[in-house]
């Protein structure tokens, strides 16, 4: 595929995307710093000469309008994706490996909160830890995201919900040091969204294990987001203070539909989504070589 096919396919994927005039409108960012971003980046080896402004505002949003953290973030997004196919590539919802993982872990995006944020559930379906993959866990929650993002435009940041019920002592040596360092470099230093918050319901000492594997790669900024809530939690404080009823599953006493449900429609979107997915990894390969070469 050359320039010219790739930037017509993906032309057409991004015109079905947010709406680029009332994303400036809603999070009070203006075309002209879009415009600066775009020259600031210009001659930036590791980012791409294609890149649409629907990109651009994404991260100018997540960085609060700053054009030298935005251009950054930018470049750490394209090098970690480059450079991280175990995370970033391979990313056909319906091939088999992804099929697999579609069924030990259910997914899903919530609607967007009254504070303009996106919000995610996860949760393990599948409790046997030989069938838990990090990475493709990684992988799916990336795409879910994009997902959102690509549909609902640049927001207030994202809310992360996690059930650990069933998460066994086995399932946290099922990640790679190296994937772990590359997830929480890229979240912290290359996200076009910033993380506002992340919520562990029906915690046990496992999170500690966890928080002590994971210590060395968080800023003290995101530990302080992690919100680790017991199994008798009470959903009536939880509503008031984090996420409305309206805005989370049934399993929760949520006005949503269950997890399974949602699950489900959130692969039926991926599946839809899969020529972006394609496009982009396409792209990335060939940066890859480009990459490697400048190296």
């Amino acid at each position: 595929m050359d320039i010219i096919e790739f930037k017509k396919r993906f032309e057409i994927q991004l015109e079905n995307a947010f709406d680029y005039e009332k994303a400036l409108e809603r999070q009070n960012l203006n075309h002209e710093d879009v415009i600066k971003l775009r020259q600031r980046i210009a001659d930036k080896s590791k980012v791409p000469k294609f890149i649409h402004d629907k990109h651009l505002i994404l991260f100018l949003n997540g960085c609060k309008g700053d054009i030298d953290e935005a251009s950054k973030h930018i470049e750490n997004y394209f090098e970690i994706k480059i450079t991280s196919p175990e995370l970033f590539w391979d990313r056909n919802p319906e091939s088999t490996a992804l099929q697999f993982s579609f069924k030990v872990q259910q997914m899903a995006p919530l609607p967007i909160t009254p504070n303009n944020c996106y919000a995610f559930v996860h949760r393990v379906a599948d409790l046997n830890p030989q069938n838990y993959h990090y990475d493709d866990v990684f992988k799916m929650f990336m795409m879910m995201a994009e997902h959102a993002i690509f549909t609902n435009g640049p927001r207030e940041g994202s809310i992360f919900i996690s059930d650990w019920t069933g998460v066994k002592f086995g399932h946290l040596f099922r990640a790679s040091i190296s994937s772990i360092r590359k997830s929480f470099d890229f979240i912290l230093n290359a996200s076009p969204v910033k993380m506002k918050a992340i919520h562990i319901l029906n915690s046990s000492y496992l999170v500690q294990i966890l928080h002590s594997i994971c210590k060395p790669f968080m800023s003290q900024e995101f530990i302080d987001i992690v919100h680790v809530h017991p199994s008798n939690l009470n959903f009536e404080e939880f509503f008031e203070k984090h996420i409305p009823r309206h805005c989370m599953p049934a399993d929760y006493g949520g006005e949503l539909p269950h997890i399974e449900v949602l699950h489900s429609k959130n692969i039926e979107n991926l599946i839809k989504h899969k020529e972006y997915f394609h496009l982009e990894e396409h792209h990335f390969k060939q940066r890859f070589d480009e990459f490697i070469n400048h190296k």
